[in-house]
């Protein structure tokens, strides 16, 4: 479905065309309701990894290190989950980062400017085995990187999950959009803004739109959850003692 066949169904649903029901309005809901919807697939998605591919490219991002130890993620990342991060410290070999929550392992972090704490701190990890620990909207990473490996030109390899990408009333205006999920779910989206619209208006009509939503939203998990049917499993034998 297009977003002009979407605000077509809305009005159908609702009763009220888009001067009741204006496409300003309608792009708040619908944008309320696409967000819904993709924190629906990320909760119940196998290992296949969802993604808008309105946005036209990855949420992956190459980042040159620095002697800092942070590195800050931009709220223009949309990021809901974090997914892995790679850190090559030499410019060639990408290692794999494992998470660690610092504070679990009683070293005390540091300030930047504090040279003997994060020579303390650096001295519990090494470069082959790197760490990192999300937190303040921020990667920090141990061992963090030095001079040379500045001059090596070292880099970071970060993947997220993020948000779908935003309706505008241009697109909306346009019409010609397709939401960036299966299109089995694309009435979810007029479901969605109906009952937002007609909750303050008419509450049977709102019940009925949202119990439509709820079988919907059943069916997309049961959906997401096994795109991946490409697997190969084993059977082991499981002892079990007779005494």
């Amino acid at each position: 479905m297009t977003l002009s066949d979407i605000s077509a169904k809305i009005t159908s649903l609702t009763g009220a065309d888009t001067n009741q029901y204006t496409n300003a309005e309608r792009i708040i809901d619908l944008n309320i309701w696409q967000q819904n919807i993709v924190g629906m697939i990320l909760d119940s998605q196998d290992e296949t990894d969802y993604d808008d591919p309105n946005y036209g490219n990855f949420p992956r991002k190459t980042v040159p290190l620095t002697t800092d130890r942070d590195y800050s993620i931009g709220v223009t990342e949309k990021m809901l989950k974090f997914k892995s991060l790679g850190i090559a410290y030499d410019g060639v070999n990408v290692r794999r980062a494992v998470p660690v929550e610092l504070s679990a392992t009683g070293i005390a972090d540091s300030t930047a400017a504090d040279t003997t704490q994060n020579a303390t701190i650096d001295a519990q990890f090494s470069k082959t085995n790197p760490r990192y620990d999300l937190k303040f909207g921020s990667i920090f990473i141990y061992p963090k990187a030095n001079s040379t490996d500045v001059a090596s030109s070292g880099f970071m390899i970060a993947e997220w999950f993020r948000q779908a990408k935003e309706i505008t009333l241009s697109d909306l205006t346009t019409g010609t959009l397709v939401p960036g999920f299966d299109d089995t779910f694309h009435v979810m989206l007029a479901y969605g803004a109906s009952y937002e619209f007609l909750k303050g208006k008419d509450m049977k009509r709102a019940e009925a739109c949202f119990r439509d939503l709820q079988v919907y939203e059943q069916r997309l998990r049961k959906q997401y959850s096994s795109k991946q049917l490409d697997r190969q499993y084993s059977l082991t034998g499981d002892y079990q003692s007779m005494k």
